[in-house]
């Protein structure tokens, strides 16, 4: 409760932006895809709309492991033709070289936030790290998911290089959608004091740019 208080109170202060202007081409580091949707969920129903093309990155061995989910979820953000890619042990060399291969082109690339590299999120944000600088673009944001953190007073998230991205009706609307339709669960249950994650985001996303 007392860190879901400072956030809120924190998360109104930061600077406003908009999604990048100029997009293509995006990729999205989704470790796992609840948190993208609970994330940047907003952002990628904007990027969706503005018809740039999205490959979205899922942990795992292939489609098979995923079943439909991803797609049903995807649709329901507007952007169902998003290309699905699945990057088996995020924290290995491999993945850094494969990620590196599917960024390259690419004008933006962006991954949960997480400092701590031995999480499946924390590595997944590594891997997202290390390959945008090999190839040294495109510009790596970071989106904010509350709940993946226990500590009382966050996981020394870099607020100075923080931002919110004030979502229109229509994005906060297929966002809601797409988190009914994916039923997902809680990223931190009894650290939220009864609200789920995307609910004390509401209507912004925030970014560490």
């Amino acid at each position: 409760m007392e860190q879901a208080g400072r956030m809120e109170g924190l998360s109104a202060r930061l600077p406003v932006a908009g999604v990048p202007e100029g997009v293509r081409e995006a990729v999205v580091v989704a470790a796992p895809l609840d948190g993208a949707v609970v994330g940047f969920g907003g952002c990628m129903a904007m990027l969706a709309a503005s018809g740039a093309r999205l490959r979205v990155v899922l942990p795992g061995a292939g489609p098979g492991f995923h079943g439909a989910v991803p797609r049903e979820v995807l649709a329901f953000l507007g952007a169902p033709g998003a290309e699905l890619e699945w990057l088996e042990e995020p924290g290995c060399d491999e993945a850094v070289r494969r990620l590196s291969l599917l960024v390259n082109g690419a004008d933006l690339c962006a991954a949960p936030w997480c400092g701590d590299r031995g999480t499946a999120v924390g590595s997944a944000r590594w891997a997202a790290l290390m390959a945008c600088s090999l190839r040294l673009r495109p510009p790596l944001v970071e989106y904010w998911v509350p709940g993946h953190c226990a500590a009382p007073h966050g996981c020394g998230e870099p607020w100075p290089r923080a931002s919110r991205v004030a979502l229109p009706p229509g994005a906060e609307r297929l966002k809601r959608r797409a988190l009914d339709a994916g039923r997902f669960a809680d990223p931190g249950p009894g650290r939220t004091g009864g609200a789920s994650p995307a609910e004390r985001l509401g209507s912004r996303e925030i970014l560490f740019v």
